[in-house]
């Protein structure tokens, strides 16, 4: 009796260790975006929901069910263990991380799924050298559908519908662009997008796809859609993890979740332009116009676009990079890919 008292007590000890890693091995996602969002809901949830599945559950990945930080606070938070992975928009990490922002320049995106498989391969082919992004582990990136203009009071059609109107627009590429063309710009990370919409502020807004729009609940306060042929920029994002607890999973864990992020995850974007497609058509339905803009104005806007490459050439060759060889990889790339 003693002898199996003491063979209990001895496992039970063994196992407490066991455990403990198994509870260490449960990670805190946080996403910016509320749980209804596109993102959250089509791309980020499901990733995290199949770590558990080929990791045969040894890791486990839960979502925060509110965001724990603001949107350009998410990098900081993992770095300093707050949350254990996260995503954040480039366009928010600008004055640290030059390289990735070849995803927003102008007239340089597909598809999602095209820009997004791009970015990947520019990324792994071009830039993780420069290490921009610092101590976290990164997983993935990835570009949503391509950004139109979005009018609330008629078409947006050209350079004189921009001029003297105040527009909010995403900040980076999107923002330089409208502020460029004359207009007064409201600058805002996409999360506080509706309270600036739907106060009817503004004339207009720029920066990002319908079907965002439509996660946004800014798209019912839209009256015309204007697309730009070549795209205008497109959102683009970094998916991330804490270091440390990256470096503290078995290699075996890491090789699993590598498999379904990456390359893996760039080509699962193609879900979301077939949600494009869908809310799109759904848009029309319900009487949103759908415009294309024309010669005169594409030219106007590329004119626009030429110091803004031009800036990112210059910040690709300062850390190393040779930026036209990188800049004609990811055209090829997303064009591919689309």
């Amino acid at each position: 009796m003693n002898f199996r008292r003491r063979l209990c007590t001895a496992a039970l000890i063994l196992a407490l260790p066991l455990a403990s890693q198994a509870q260490n091995n449960t990670l805190l996602l946080n996403s910016f975006l509320a749980p209804q969002h596109p993102v959250t809901k089509m791309v980020v949830k499901p990733w995290a929901e199949k770590i558990a599945q080929v990791t045969e559950g040894r890791v486990k990945v839960d979502v925060a069910p509110s965001s724990l930080a603001a949107p350009q606070q998410q990098l900081a938070s993992v770095n300093k263990g707050v949350f254990d992975i996260a995503y954040q928009f480039h366009g928010l990490l600008t004055d640290q991380v030059k390289l990735n922002q070849i995803a927003q320049l102008p007239f340089v995106n597909t598809t999602a799924r095209g820009s997004s498989v791009a970015l990947w391969r520019t990324y792994q082919k071009h830039f993780a050298k420069a290490n921009e992004l610092g101590e976290v582990q990164v997983l993935a990136l990835f570009v949503l559908p391509p950004a139109v203009m979005f009018g609330m009071k008629g078409p947006i059609d050209g350079m004189d519908k921009l001029k003297g109107r105040k527009v909010y627009a995403l900040p980076g590429v999107p923002s330089a662009m409208v502020e460029s063309a004359g207009a007064g710009v409201v600058a805002a990370p996409a999360a506080r997008s509706y309270e600036i919409v739907s106060g009817k502020t503004v004339d207009a807004f720029v920066g990002y796809s319908t079907s965002d729009a439509e996660g946004l609940k800014t798209l019912s306060y839209a009256t015309d859609v204007t697309d730009i042929p070549g795209n205008l920029t497109a959102p683009s994002f970094v998916l991330f993890m804490n270091k440390k607890r990256w470096a503290a999973l078995s290699e075996k864990d890491r090789k699993a979740i590598e498999s379904i992020s990456g390359e893996a995850f760039a080509q699962g974007m193609k879900q979301y332009d077939d949600l494009e497609t869908k809310v799109r058509s759904e848009a029309a339905a319900k009487g949103i116009k759908f415009h294309m803009a024309n010669d005169a104005f594409v030219k106007e806007l590329q004119t626009l676009a030429t110091p803004i490459t031009q800036a990112w050439l210059k910040d690709a060759s300062s850390r190393g990079v040779n930026g036209q060889e990188a800049l004609d990889f990811y055209r090829a790339q997303a064009a591919a890919n689309r």
